[in-house]
């Protein structure tokens, strides 16, 4: 009789267990009476990506700025990032070059054994620093790379016109000290002048033009 009652009680529990559970889900959101209840989706996750997000960011405005400027505000804007780029001192140097055409320019280098050009000790010193009217005359070489760097001013190969300007080149006070490091000095002669784009850029932002 007990085992009997057991299991006659498991099966009442069981039955009730069943009855709630259903009358239960018809209480939940979206549930019925001909199935289940449904489970409502969790919310999507943001994902963000590690270390990169600002670098991201700023890529896709550019992208999307790129799709929206015009000719004029494209060229105004790299015109703009370059100036900002610039020390008074570069700007009057590119002033110069768009004034006054070619300039002198030397790399102190360490001949070779076998005559040739080693190691440069000095490079691209110009007399443009001093007819600019330049600040810091010393820093004229870094100048000088600065602006060829940045595509404004290039250099090329030796112009004979400029044979006597050479000579007072070699004078200048740090062509002498760099002169001075090597055992068997040389130099290499160059032109420096205001290059294609950094006469459209002069043209386009000088003080005393339209």
């Amino acid at each position: 009789m007990r085992t009997r009652d057991l299991v006659y009680g498991v099966g009442r529990v069981a039955g009730w267990a069943a009855r709630t559970g259903y009358e239960l889900s018809k209480r939940l959101p979206g549930a019925s009476d001909d199935g289940p209840p449904r489970l409502e989706p969790e919310p999507a996750r943001t994902v963000v990506v590690r270390g990169s997000d600002p670098l991201r960011a700023r890529m896709g405005r550019l992208l999307a700025e790129s799709a929206e400027l015009g000719r004029h505000d494209a060229r105004n804007r790299l015109y703009g990032t370059i100036l900002a780029s610039l020390v008074p001192d570069e700007a009057r140097i590119l002033a110069t070059l768009a004034r006054d055409g070619a300039f002198p320019a030397v790399d102190v280098a360490e001949r070779t054994l076998l005559g040739g050009v080693g190691r440069v000790v000095l490079r691209n010193a110009s007399t443009v620093g001093k007819t600019a009217g330049v600040t810091l005359a010393d820093h004229v070489p870094v100048y000088v790379t600065r602006l060829v760097d940045l595509g404004l001013a290039e250099m090329l190969r030796e112009d004979p016109a400029l044979s006597t300007q050479y000579e007072v080149l070699v004078a200048d006070d740090a062509v002498v000290e760099a002169v001075s490091t090597v055992h068997r000095p040389t130099f290499v002669r160059k032109a420096l002048r205001i290059s294609r784009f950094g006469a459209r850029l002069w043209q386009a932002c000088d003080p005393a033009g339209e």
